[in-house]
């Protein structure tokens, strides 16, 4: 059966878009008009029943991406409607009517549709390939248990939490990222323009350039040349990760890296054991909700190390062995699991697991960040020095004789 995007009007005159499914275009206005609205417009989309690539296609568009923020704020709409004991297609329709992200209105008018056909909401909202996996898990649990309101309401907690994090980290790498740019700029600038100017005084006095001159206007030769080099260099390195430097390649050298190893393997764990607290509050199994969570992990080699655990715990192994075989989490983090096992509170210790993890890597970066600000002002200063030495003192004592 053909899917429509449809263009209508409503009694009190607003507009109404949508997607429907209907056996023809005949039907289509026949359903329409049954809702009480006047069918404008309407377009066959090229989409048949169960294919969720071309139907998450159907949710795309200019300006469409969803953000984390919205979908909290979605979820949170969603579970707060949901307490007032409203039926669930009223309140996408209600949401619906609200929200201007393009993507996300056709998502919510989707799922409305597809409910009243029967279809179950988790089913419904994997289908438009908005919401994460794991809040669709998360529903299809609720809708067994009938705490839908507090699956959303946890779902959105989560996901403003996530978000509040990324917002924080990228805020403190701000005022350093600004301070480094700046001072590559400055560099380059005193490089490609202030350089050749201070050859052309010595030039005019007939003077030999010092030896720290020479060393600096070798540097800015070497800088103006690299100008031209560098679109055939950022080729070749195209070239070479797309053969050489694999994303598994890529990800094993990212836990290697000094200290940004420690944040790269902390942020993944810290994300895999937020996931886990919320799909067990939330009514999963431990082996559904492990292989939920391992999706999440982006890093290939640590998703790798992690994937085996969903097999040994379906086997009746215990987490904690599995996990410490693995040699991923520290000793201390697993007796809490041991802990949990034993009390059957695996959901508040993965809880505990990933408040430990945010403030590991809130200290790390906090210390990294102490540890840039002066590295990156001494630096300047000795660049200053440096060039006030071996360029303006000789011009000065030029100037004096």
């Amino acid at each position: 059966m053909p899917y429509y995007r449809y263009k209508a009007l409503s009694q009190e005159g607003k507009e109404v878009k949508g997607i429907k499914e209907a056996p023809s275009l005949l039907s289509l206005n026949g359903i329409i008009s049954q809702e009480g609205l006047l069918l404008l417009e309407a377009e066959e989309v090229d989409l048949t029943k169960g294919e969720k690539k071309g139907l998450n296609k159907l949710f795309t568009g200019v300006n469409s991406k969803v953000s984390d923020e919205e979908l909290a704020l979605l979820l949170y709409e969603i579970g707060s409607l949901l307490e007032k004991n409203l039926h669930i297609t009223k309140v996408f329709t209600i949401l619906a009517g609200q929200i201007t992200n393009k993507r996300l209105k056709d998502a919510l008018l989707h799922i409305k549709d597809k409910v009243e056909q029967g279809v179950s909401l988790a089913d419904a909202m994997e289908e438009t390939g908005v919401f994460p996996n794991f809040v669709v898990e998360m529903v299809r649990a609720g809708e067994t248990s009938g705490a839908l309101d507090k699956v959303f309401l946890s779902a959105s907690q989560f996901l403003e939490r996530k978000a509040e994090f990324k917002s924080k980290l990228l805020n403190s790498l701000i005022y350093p990222s600004i301070v480094i740019t700046v001072g590559i700029v400055a560099v380059f600038i005193f490089m490609t323009l202030v350089i050749p100017k201070v050859v052309k005084i010595y030039n005019q006095f007939g003077q030999e350039l010092p030896l720290t001159a020479k060393f600096m206007v070798f540097l800015s030769s070497l800088l103006e040349k690299a100008v031209y080099i560098l679109p055939l260099l950022a080729l070749s390195l195209f070239v070479l990760k797309r053969k050489l430097l694999t994303k598994e390649r890529l990800d094993k050298l990212s836990l290697k890296l000094p200290f940004f190893g420690k944040i790269t393997l902390y942020s993944q764990i810290f994300i895999w054991a937020n996931t886990m607290y919320l799909l067990l509050k939330g009514g999963l199994q431990m082996d559904r909700a492990l292989q939920i969570a391992n999706n999440t992990i982006s890093n290939t080699v640590v998703k790798k190390a992690l994937e085996p655990l969903v097999k040994g715990v379906v086997q009746g192994k215990q987490l904690s062995q599995l996990l410490k075989d693995k040699q991923i989490i520290p000793e201390n983090i697993l007796q809490l699991i041991v802990v949990g096992e034993e009390t059957g509170q695996m959901d508040e210790i993965f809880y505990l697991i990933a408040q430990h993890y945010r403030k590991e890597i809130e200290k790390k970066v906090n210390l990294f960040l102490r540890y840039l600000e002066p590295a990156v002002l001494i630096a300047v200063s000795l660049l200053v020095g440096f060039f006030i030495f071996s360029i303006l003192l000789p011009i000065f004592n030029i100037t004096i004789q």
